[in-house]
């Protein structure tokens, strides 16, 4: 992958590209927060109309929020006669327009936070400043005004400039860059919205986006005309300290990026502090290496096998490197191509942890070689690449001595640490309850009371459970018990975790049940989906026993392990987004909290869509064998050599 070029710091907040003599702002949710203000006065506008209380939903207004008045007002007219048959005539829809404009114009903005930090070093620096806006040059000058921002920049140009085209055509742009005598080329435009991000697009101008406004993260990461995306203009901010390895605090755009910095981190036994405001990983892989290439070293190069589950890689490190980058090893049995192009958790490929990687080599002036040995899940096989670096790290840099501790620790020195409460065990039902930093998990089963099920999954907007709780569903049923999920991880970006967890705190609670009927009833301990000779041309087939042992195996009877890999396991979504690998991690989460052996055969590799139906069918019917109760089996484990107690 080859290197962006270097960029300038602007204010500890903005990551300019060499060259850059201008900065072009849009103003609406760039420079100043006027996204409050519509979702206030639009609704306040209305109401008093239509006497009718908030009939605007906020996330409509953010979708409509980067375009001028009179199409944002036509859109809001639109919505409230389709969603609530509301219609009033022009001289109505002429007086509400007006107000919206009056009050836009006569409120006195706040900035952005950053903003003003931003201006004052782009004036320090030299940088002409123009702000291009889809609003009346007139009225944008008010607001500027108002704002105390107006002399900041050097130009201001409206929507209504005869003979130009509103965005998203690129004419606002080209002329402002006309106008301060520099080229396209050495322009940055600053948009929140995709409409002003094809604007400064198609004017050939570098362009970032800012989440600030009314569009998200990922939707303005994955348009393809963002050259870079801030979630705000916080201040970069990187300390890593020895000895403090409970003291970390990470916050960048995408969680699983921040949790690869952390295994770094947590190897080299170093606290770390890191604010991150945008998607250059590139740029956040220089900065840390540049820390990490200032502690002492014992010596100047190192090798290091590492694993996570079911993804292991080897790295070799060798510093002072004459060419310093990060390169795959080919050859290990694993396709480098494919793995790199698969979706990651919020990533939609490999290419954010690779240039994060990329960065710290360059960042230590180091040669990094990657030799990945075993990728069953994209997730599990990055986690054990970055594992993997960490422990090579470890062993060539010498972490300084940890700072003395204070005599009296803060209350939060130590985050809050899992707790696991089982309730209610008895040969029929069982609740466990599991409580980390970043999620509250309940689970309950009930033999008794087959058929009641009710799920609960309070998660993050980028988690996409789908139609996980139908797959639940369908093996409770087949299994014979209700299933009652409540998951609460606002906190959590990763969609595999949830399911991991799901299954993992579900594992235990079976578990719990089914030690309870060894020791009172005796309990079949192992089953299967397979019951009679029929069962044996079932495209997927399930078996299970309980013998305190974690295995899960996915056998394809008639392909290779890679196929059922491409085919099945990675890289689908299935059952209105669920990602498939994500389904993988709950069966494992499922035999860890069992600690069972799980296998599944597959007499032919099916369509994703369909398989994973019929394996969590399958599934369940192979659990309603393992719980049945069995009198000869009484106070006895499965299996001769069972280490179940």
């Amino acid at each position: 992958m080859p290197l962006s070029p270097a960029r300038t710091l602007l204010a500890q907040r903005l990551l300019l590209p060499v060259g850059c003599a201008a900065i072009l702002w849009d103003m609406d949710g760039v420079l100043i927060d006027s996204l409050g203000l519509d979702i206030r006065i639009c609704n306040q506008l209305i109401s008093a109309r239509f006497k009718v209380e908030h009939p605007l939903p906020d996330e409509f207004i953010r979708s409509i929020f980067a375009l001028h008045p009179p199409a944002f007002w036509r859109r809001i007219f639109e919505y409230l006669e389709e969603q609530h048959g509301l219609t009033c005539d022009s001289a109505s829809r002429a007086a509400i327009l007006q107000h919206y404009e009056t009050a836009r114009i006569e409120t006195a903005f706040d900035l952005l936070p950053g903003i003003a930090e931003i201006l004052q070093a782009a004036r320090l620096a030299g940088l002409r400043m123009a702000v291009v806006s889809n609003n009346a040059t007139r009225d944008v000058q008010a607001i500027l005004i108002r704002s105390g921002i107006h002399d900041a920049v050097d130009l201001v140009i409206g929507n209504d400039l005869e003979g130009f085209q509103k965005k998203p055509a690129p004419d606002g742009y080209l002329h402002a860059a006309r106008q301060l005598g520099v080229t396209p080329e050495q322009c940055v435009v600053i948009e929140d919205s995709l409409l002003g991000l094809e604007a400064g697009f198609r004017a050939g101008c570098h362009t970032v986006a800012v989440t600030t406004g009314g569009t998200r993260f990922d939707t303005l990461a994955g348009c393809g005309m963002a050259s870079q995306v801030y979630t705000a203009f916080h201040p970069l901010h990187l300390a890593i300290r020895s000895g403090e390895i409970r003291k970390k605090k990470i916050h960048t755009p995408n969680d699983f990026v921040s949790h690869m910095v952390e295994h770094i981190a947590w190897r080299l036994g170093m606290g770390i502090r890191l604010e991150w405001n945008n998607d250059q990983w590139l740029d956040l892989g220089r900065m840390l290496g540049a820390q990490l290439a200032l502690l002492p070293r014992h010596h100047d190069q190192a090798a290091a096998l590492g694993m996570i589950d079911d993804g292991s890689a080897e790295i070799r490190i060798v510093l002072n490197a004459p060419a310093p980058q990060a390169e795959f090893i080919r050859g290990s049995g694993v396709d480098v191509d494919w793995f790199l192009g698969l979706r990651c958790e919020q990533a939609p490929s490999g290419r954010a942890m690779w240039e994060l990687m990329s960065g710290i080599a360059h960042g230590l002036q180091a040669h990094i070689q990657v030799r990945l040995c075993s990728a069953e899940d994209p997730h599990h096989a990055w986690e054990g690449i970055y594992r993997t670096l960490g422990i090579a790290l470890n062993r060539m840099l010498d972490p300084l001595p940890p700072a003395p501790r204070a005599e009296t620790p803060r209350p939060d020195a130590s985050p809050p640490t899992a707790r696991f409460t089982i309730e209610e065990k008895s040969l029929t039902r069982c609740k466990a309850i599991r409580v980390t930093a970043e999620s509250e998990l309940t689970v309950s089963v009930d033999f008794s009371r087959p058929a009641d099920h009710a799920f609960l999954f309070d998660v993050a907007e980028s988690i996409l459970v789908g139609s996980l709780p139908d797959l639940l569903t369908r093996m409770a049923d087949q299994a014979g018990f209700s299933l009652r999920v409540t998951c609460r991880a606002l906190a959590l970006s990763s969609s595999h975790v949830v399911l991991e967890d799901t299954g993992l705190v579900l594992g235990r609670v079976l578990l719990e049940i089914l030690k309870a009927r060894m020791e009172e009833t005796g309990v079949h301990g192992a089953g299967s989906s397979v019951q009679t000779p029929e069962d044996l041309d079932a495209p997927v087939r399930v078996g299970i026993s309980v013998e305190g042992r974690k295995f899960l195996c996915l056998v394809p009877l008639n392909d290779s392990q890679d196929a059922l890999r491409r085919r099945f396991l990675v890289g689908h979504e299935v059952l209105h987004g669920i990602r498939s690998e994500d389904l993988d991690d709950f069966l494992d989460g499922l035999v860890g909290g069992m600690t069972a052996s799980v296998m599944v055969h597959f007499q032919q590799i099916p369509d994703p869509e369909s398989g994973w139906l019929l394996l969590f069918h399958q599934l369940g019917r192979a659990l309603r064998e393992t719980f049945a109760i069995n009198p000869q089996r009484k106070g006895m484990p499965p299996g001769v050599k069972a280490t179940l107690v």
